[in-house]
């Protein structure tokens, strides 16, 4: 067997042995199983989601909110200013900023079917955290869009601290929204706002 035959055989075989394919990563599991449980949810529960806010915001509390890291990502959000903060204004701002994330976007979830969310290769090191569990949404108009789950973890249980769609950070959007109004105002006033913006979204019925 010539030479570069030879070579491009065994390039062959290292390719497809067990060893070079994708790891297996139990983020990639738990993001695709959640959107499974969400969707199945949705379609069984549509007409009682709809005018039922709470039970929107139970649905987030059992099936979403489990995966993801809030503190984690509260504390990336403030940066700086959740050092500086007490024990009190932390678990505050968690709350508030939570709920308002479910008061002001609870309702997109109501969009959510089997075919929105797809969950691609793994591509990273299944034993380094943070790691990313790549996944294209499509939108309601048909537009794909590239969104990571950003997770740390270990083994089998991993949670998500960062969403970046098409590069934009949730994190990083939220912390420059928040930055500014801490060092005028402080971290109070910006627990106010969320706080009022989640108590002022009307029921569905009212809108």
């Amino acid at each position: 067997m010539p030479d570069l035959a030879r070579a491009l055989l065994l390039a062959t075989l290292a390719a497809v042995a067990p060893g070079a394919l994708a790891q297996p990563f139990a983020g990639n599991e738990i993001v695709a199983r959640t959107a499974d449980e969400l969707a199945t949810t949705i379609a069984t529960r549509r007409a009682e989601l709809e005018n039922d806010r709470e039970a929107i915001a139970m649905l987030v509390d059992t099936l979403i909110l489990p995966r993801f890291d809030m503190r984690r990502g509260s504390r990336a959000i403030l940066a700086e200013h959740w050092d500086s903060a007490s024990q009190a204004d932390r678990d505050r701002f968690v709350t508030a900023f939570y709920r308002y994330l479910v008061a002001t976007y609870g309702d997109l979830l109501l969009r959510f079917k089997p075919e929105t969310l797809r969950v691609l290769p793994f591509d990273g090191d299944a034993g380094h955290s943070p790691a990313r569990v790549h996944t294209i949404i499509t939108l309601t108009d048909g537009t794909e869009v590239d969104v990571d789950f950003v997770m740390i973890g270990a083994e089998r249980d991993w949670r998500v601290v960062d969403i970046e769609a098409e590069g934009v950070s949730y994190v990083r959007t939220y912390r420059s929204q928040f930055r500014v109004d801490i060092a005028v105002d402080g971290l109070g006033s910006v627990v106010e706002w969320l706080e009022q913006k989640a108590a002022s979204v009307p029921a569905p019925s009212a809108r």
